[in-house]
């Protein structure tokens, strides 16, 4: 690993333009694998997540932390990111193969890097850092240990997370499009279809609501179990419940290709090679969103919202949407494919029948029509709630009304529709402020599951209090005055540190949670990391370079989304 290398930086440009107009020699890359130990992935690249599409593929490290990870290939460090959540501690190598490889949930860097990591960390007096480099700052070479394998971040247990980018858009890509030492025979398992009503005619089995049927798989296919009749008018759509396993893992991962052909004629089709990440959350209309929300079925619509913006999918005209013609049998087969090819069929029949005269659902005519394509305001007893335009991935009908409660300093809930709706775009909320009530610690909140009142921020506006959200459902005014409270994990005897590695705080928040903390020993800041799936906060000695044998002081304070600060002070020996 060198410095200013600038032969190779050259080289890096040189090839990087190339690459702008040589896509098809860049895609035959043959990339070292990040780990040596045998390739296990327990998730896929795609791969259905809470409102987003997996940027990567996540190798399984067999519930270990310390592997080495080693460079793909040969390049310069692009980026280095560091954050108690999300990637948590994750390297970006640029290449001049055109590429961006990343490597995340990092437990540690190589000693260079972070010697690097830990004076921009003192520098900035962050554990989080977020540093570009340019070319040629510090060069990799290909197969070169570079960090090891963790479980920071929001990871849910030991692995690393991989991807490649391609560098000029930092667009991810599936890195098993590539040659890769995966092995993969197991077809894609498909679990059941779900058959939903379009258009305000629309009859599933006489019913004007979406019908799901399970699969089953013998005598070597898959079928719908019980072969059962099914019958339709009008527009219809259809989803599919589908997983795929890999070998040597039972952990469920996504597909990468869906098609669906309705009397021989491919009327939709999903292949997730890449995606922007502005496109993300797009999944959440890819998805049968509600279904997810209430049951945690994960089915994945065979149809486009006229909204949905996503560049993953190929459609007819009608965006996957089939009229029903009465007196007519329409064969519906899905081909269904992971990325290793192996592919999953599944066939069933649909017959159209006469459309029936709808009778209006009871209270129908009291639901506001929301048209997705502009914006849209609403407002009732001072309350207000206002989208931008596509917002909404289809036109709907809706409830939005406000409520006595007990709980809320307003006294009122302001209900926004359904939490079963998707919501592309942030949106704000206005709920009035009582001008007798104390604004010490007003904060916005959301009633979750179970009741549960969930912290949802916002600020004071003047006489309202504003919340910007994402999701539809109850929001009222609630307060948080009560401090963070730490206390120490562990302590030795007589507070002699002398033969440890490292100091342990369990830190907590009841409610807005861990916004900012700041450590000092002596008066100078030190580095602690946050850990918040464990609510630690940790410093490692090593980290700490003017600390001296002898009696030291240590104060860590604590702030929470609503500014309330905790503290604690204690005195150690090193």
């Amino acid at each position: 690993m060198r410095r200013k290398y600038i032969f190779q930086s050259i080289v890096f440009l040189f090839l990087s333009i190339f690459n702008v107009f040589s896509q098809t020699d860049t895609l035959q890359w043959e990339y070292l694998f990040p780990l040596n130990k045998a390739a296990i992935v327990s998730g896929s690249f795609g791969e259905i997540r809470t409102n987003h599409f997996h940027s990567g593929v996540d190798l399984s490290t067999r519930g270990k932390i310390g592997w080495p990870v080693h460079a793909v290939d040969s390049g310069y460090v692009a980026r280095i990111s560091i954050s108690p959540s999300g990637f948590g501690k994750a390297l970006y190598i640029a290449h001049p193969s055109g590429y961006t490889s990343v490597y995340a949930h990092l437990s540690s860097f190589e000693k260079d890097i972070d010697s690097l990591v830990t004076a921009l960390q003192y520098q900035q007096e962050s554990f989080s850092i977020n540093h570009y480099l340019e070319p040629g700052e510090i060069t990799i070479n290909r197969g070169e240990v570079i960090a090891y394998t963790g479980n920071s971040g929001s990871s849910g247990g030991p692995h690393l997370h991989f991807e490649i980018r391609e560098t000029r858009q930092q667009r991810p890509i599936d890195p098993l499009m590539f040659p890769n030492p995966v092995r993969d025979d197991v077809r894609p398992h498909i679990s059941g279809i779900k058959l939903y009503p379009l258009s305000e005619d629309a009859r599933i089995n006489g019913k004007a609501k979406a019908h799901y049927y399970p699969v089953v798989f013998y005598d070597g296919a898959f079928h719908l179990k019980h072969q059962p009749r099914i019958t339709a008018s009008g527009k219809i759509g259809i989803g599919i419940e589908v997983i795929d396993y890999y070998n040597g893992s039972w952990r469920k991962c996504g597909v990468h290709n869906i098609e669906l052909n309705v009397n021989d004629r491919k009327v939709y089709s999903y292949q997730i090679d890449g995606f922007l990440y502005d496109n993300t959350r797009y999944l959440n209309s890819h998805i049968d969103y509600a279904e997810k929300v209430k049951t945690g079925r994960v089915i994945q619509k065979s149809f486009v919202d006229p909204l949905n913006f996503n560049d993953v999918y190929q459609t007819d005209e009608s965006r996957g949407e089939i009229e029903m013609k009465a007196g007519s049998t329409y064969n519906f087969s899905y081909i269904v494919k992971d990325v290793s090819g192996n592919m999953s069929p599944l066939r069933f029949e649909v017959v159209g029948v006469d459309v029936l005269s709808a009778p209006k659902t009871l209270g129908e005519d009291s639901l506001i029509f929301v048209d997705a394509s502009k914006p849209f305001d609403y407002e009732e007893k001072n309350h207000r709630v206002r989208f931008d335009q596509e917002s909404f991935y289809r036109n709907f009908r809706g409830d939005i009304y406000v409520r006595e409660s007990m709980i809320s300093l307003s006294g009122t809930v302001f209900s926004v529709f359904d939490k079963t709706i998707p919501v592309h775009k942030t949106f704000e909320i206005r709920i009035p402020i009582d001008p007798h009530v104390d604004k010490k610690g007003l904060c916005g909140a959301k009633i979750g599951s179970n009741l549960k009142v969930q912290y949802a921020g916002g600020s004071i506006e003047g006489t309202h209090f504003v919340i910007k959200t994402r999701e539809c459902g109850e929001y009222l005014i609630f307060r948080d005055t009560i401090p963070p409270k730490m206390t120490l994990k562990n302590p030795p005897s007589q507070m002699n540190y002398a033969g440890r590695k490292k100091i342990v705080l369990n830190v907590k928040d009841d409610f807005s949670g861990i916004s900012t903390y700041k450590a000092t020993i002596d008066g100078n800041w030190s580095l602690f990391e946050y850990d918040p799936k464990k609510s630690q906060l940790i410093g490692y000695f090593k980290k700490v370079p003017f600390l001296e044998n002898g009696m030291h002081t240590l104060v860590v304070e604590a702030v929470d989304g609503e500014g309330n600060k905790g503290k604690l002070e204690i005195n150690f020996r090193y």
